[in-house]
C-alpha cells in the first residue's frame, strides 16, 4: 500500500482547506464520530424509520438545523448489479458506484439510499456521512450538484466522520464469487485515510483514537497518512490556522 500521488494529496488538502476557509466556523471542533453507541445509541431494525433516525442522529454531529426538511428515497439495484447474493461485495462497490446521494426539492433535501446499503452497517453509515457532508455543502451554499463527489466526503471527514467513511472505503464481504473488497465511497482508502489523518492532526487529537475502531486495510493506510502528515507539519498548522492559505492548492 502507498500513499495517493501528489496530485490527490494536493487535492485533499487544498478542498478541506478550502472548506475550513469557508464554512470552519460553523465547523467549530467537530467530535470524532465513532461506530459505537456512545455516538449511535438508537435500536436499529433495518427498516426505513430506523435509518431516518440513523441519519438524524448522524445530522446532529454536523453543523445543520434539527428542523431541516428532509425526505428518504430507498433505490432498488439495476442493470447488472441486481439479481447477485445481495452482500456489500456484490452492491454498487467501487469508486463509480458511489451514487449521488442528495438532491434539492421544494421542503428541503431528499436522500438516497441503495436498498442493498442498509444490510451492512459500515456500507450505510457511509453512504449517509457523504449525504450529511453534502447537506453541509449545500446549506453553505457550496456547489454540489452531484452529491456523490469526493468533495461531500471531505465535508463528512471535516464534520468529524472520517473513521466512518475510511471503513466504508474497503469493505471485505463475501460474494457471489468469494471474498472480495467492495468500496462505498468515491475516494479511494488511502485517500480517506489521509484525510482522516489530517483531520486528527488538525484538532490535535491522538492518532490511537482514529485507530482504535478502524479495519485492518484502514489501519495500514491511516498509518502511512499519520507518518506523512507528521513529516509535513507546516500544512497541518496551515489547515488549522490559516487555511486559506492551502486552499488553492499552489503549495510545496
Amino acid at each position: 500500500m502507498d500513499l495517493p500521488r501528489e496530485d490527490a494529496l494536493r487535492w485533499i488538502v487544498s478542498t478541506y482547506a478550502h472548506q475550513r476557509a469557508a464554512f470552519g466556523e460553523a465547523l467549530g471542533t467537530p467530535a470524532l464520530v465513532q461506530p459505537t453507541g456512545e455516538f449511535f445509541p438508537d435500536e436499529f431494525q433495518r427498516d426505513a424509520a430506523s435509518v431516518q433516525r440513523l441519519l438524524r442522529r448522524m445530522m446532529s454531529y454536523a453543523p445543520l438545523a434539527e428542523d431541516l426538511g428532509l425526505e428518504l428515497a430507498f433505490l432498488e439495484a439495476e442493470g447488472d448489479h441486481a439479481g447477485g447474493c445481495g452482500s456489500a461485495a456484490c452492491g454498487t462497490g467501487g469508486g463509480a458506484g458511489a451514487r449521488a446521494t442528495v438532491a434539492e426539492v421544494e421542503d428541503g433535501y431528499r436522500v438516497f439510499i441503495a436498498v442493498t446499503d442498509v444490510s451492512n452497517p459500515d456500507v450505510l453509515t457511509t453512504s449517509l456521512a457523504r449525504s450529511v457532508g453534502a447537506l453541509v455543502l449545500h446549506e453553505a451554499g457550496e456547489d454540489c450538484e452531484d452529491g456523490a463527489a469526493p468533495e461531500a466526503e471531505i465535508a463528512a471527514v471535516a464534520c468529524g466522520m472520517g473513521v466512518l467513511l475510511a471503513n466504508g472505503s474497503a469493505v471485505w464481504a463475501k460474494s457471489c464469487g468469494g471474498l472480495r473488497m467492495a468500496q462505498a465511497t468515491v475516494l479511494s482508502v488511502e485517500e480517506a485515510a489521509v484525510a482522516l489523518a489530517l483531520f486528527v492532526a488538525v484538532h490535535d487529537l491522538k492518532p490511537s483514537a482514529a485507530q482504535a475502531h478502524l479495519g485492518a486495510t484502514q489501519r495500514e493506510a491511516f498509518d502511512l497518512a499519520q507518518a506523512w502528515t507528521e513529516s509535513n507539519p507546516l500544512i497541518v498548522e496551515a489547515l488549522r490556522e490559516r487555511p486559506e492559505l492551502l486552499a488553492s492548492g499552489l503549495f510545496q
